[in-house]
């Protein structure tokens, strides 16, 4: 499938998954000790930015690198940015999440929310670590099968569309054998997952399919995102979100 279909279609959505401020704001809570002057923040694949500005919200004295690939949406961004008067402590920057055009120990938080599996979460913590300056954070929330022994039909959906997720515990694992600390987890609820991602997608299919009826690479991606929403309805209580916020020794 075509990438440039899978970034049209999602920029007709208000998130590119699940999240929402309660849950930004929750994962922000664990972190302390953040220097005077609130620190740097490095937000990762932040997409359309929605985390981003629930961050600059938290935390009024930090300054905010937002990174994505794809240049539209950072465009989206900056007339949020603008509009909130954000524009001195906000700044894109349009670079691939695993060629990050910054100096090493550069920030105190790298956050990324519902990224980090697009590079694999083990390579993403091993990479975005040496970002981190000496007792910096990671927050990652990304998706997780809550059980070792799913459904058959959930199972064989993501060992197709998504065949490298884990379970919370390997994420974890992951986590420590990177010689970072597990400082707070937590799940989204399967209803944020239906009010700000799902429920989104449904009301959009009949439209989709039909602003793409020519573009074959965008169709696939609809019918997967059909299948998986379906997936959702079904079996919810077997995967989701988890949010995992790490650190580095002091």
């Amino acid at each position: 499938m075509g990438n440039s279909s899978v970034f049209r279609i999602f920029e007709s959505l208000p998130r590119l998954g699940g999240g929402d401020d309660e849950h930004t704001k929750k994962a922000y809570s664990r972190i302390t000790d953040l220097p005077p002057g609130g620190g740097e923040i490095l937000d990762v694949g932040c997409g359309k930015g929605a985390q981003t500005m629930a961050l600059a919200r938290l935390c009024p004295s930090c300054r905010i690198r937002a990174v994505d690939i794809h240049q539209p949406y950072l465009d989206g961004l900056e007339e949020k940015i603008i509009a909130e008067g954000f524009s001195g402590r906000i700044k894109t920057v349009c670079a691939s999440m695993d060629d990050l055009p910054f100096e090493e120990e550069s920030f105190d938080i790298i956050w990324a929310e519902g990224c980090a599996s697009i590079i694999g979460i083990e390579q993403a913590v091993r990479y975005w670590k040496a970002f981190l300056k000496r007792g910096g954070y990671i927050m990652i929330s990304d998706i997780f099968w809550f059980i070792k022994t799913p459904s058959e039909e959930a199972r064989e959906f993501f060992a197709e569309y998504h065949p490298i997720m884990m379970t919370e515990e390997e994420g974890i694992s992951i986590i420590r054998n990177a010689g970072l600390e597990l400082v707070g987890s937590f799940r989204l609820p399967s209803r944020v997952w239906e009010e700000s991602f799902y429920g989104q997608l449904r009301e959009r299919f009949g439209g989709l399919e039909e602003e793409f009826a020519d573009d074959k690479d965008a169709l696939m991606v609809i019918d997967g995102l059909k299948r998986q929403t379906d997936i959702f309805d079904r079996y919810s209580s077997e995967f989701g979100n988890t949010y995992l916020i790490m650190r580095t020794p002091l």
